[in-house]
């Protein structure tokens, strides 16, 4: 059996290098309870020192591969090093969500951002967005409600802002456990909020506020 300090960081993980932001997230919550100090299947395997040493690993793991710059480097020294085949699958062909080729979504973004436009001035439509946006925590509910009653599909606004659907989806639904880190989902909600013409500070503003008040409700729970 090969020595855990041998593995790279997919095989610490233990997923294949196709795998998507969220396969990594669950790899690394699993990896980090197999390995703790209260884990009753690997307790008597390591000393302190060496668990200290595999719970590091496991997290300069997780921060590679989350990072895209970081990761595209890590991928391409496997290569250049020869522990892994000259060719890297492309990880958009495993990618749950449906990729912009499979969906054959091809969106004019001036027509797109005209009939939203168009859409925001009617009355229903602007009372709804005025309500909203008058909100001091905004829900993934809210942003759907919104996208629906201008129009604007999931796979446009996949298209447009290279955002995959599983992210989108994962926003909208308030799965919060499956979004990314903080830096990426404000980047994520600004180019949402642009697509349809909303302020966007409010937008990355009030569903943060969300997230925030759900983690502390989760976390006065108890256990």
């Amino acid at each position: 059996m090969k020595k855990f300090d041998g593995l790279n960081y997919y095989e610490i993980l233990k997923i294949p290098m196709t795998s998507s932001y969220f396969e990594i997230k669950r790899a690394y919550k699993d990896a980090l309870s197999l390995y703790n100090e209260d884990s009753i299947v690997t307790y008597s395997l390591f000393s302190n020192e060496e668990r200290d040493k595999i719970i590091e690993d496991i997290k300069n793991a997780f921060s590679t591969l989350t990072d895209d710059q970081r990761r595209a480097a890590y991928d391409r020294m496997l290569v250049d090093s020869g522990q892994v085949e000259t060719s890297i699958p492309s990880r958009e062909k495993q990618d749950s969500s449906p990729s912009l080729s499979s969906t054959h979504v091809s969106v004019n973004e001036n027509h797109l951002y005209s009939r939203v436009k168009d859409k925001l001035l009617t009355k229903d439509v602007k009372a709804l967005s005025d309500e909203i946006l008058l909100k001091e925590r905004l829900s993934g509910d809210d942003l759907k409600k919104l996208r629906n009653a201008v129009g604007v599909k999931i796979t446009e606004i996949q298209y447009i802002t290279k955002i995959s659907a599983s992210v989108l989806k994962a926003i909208e639904e308030n799965r919060f456990e499956e979004l990314p880190p903080d830096t990426y989902l404000r980047s994520f909600l600004r180019s949402y909020a642009k697509v349809l013409q909303i302020n966007p500070q409010k937008i990355i503003d009030g569903y943060l506020k969300t997230i925030s008040l759900s983690k502390k409700t989760n976390d006065s729970d108890p256990k």
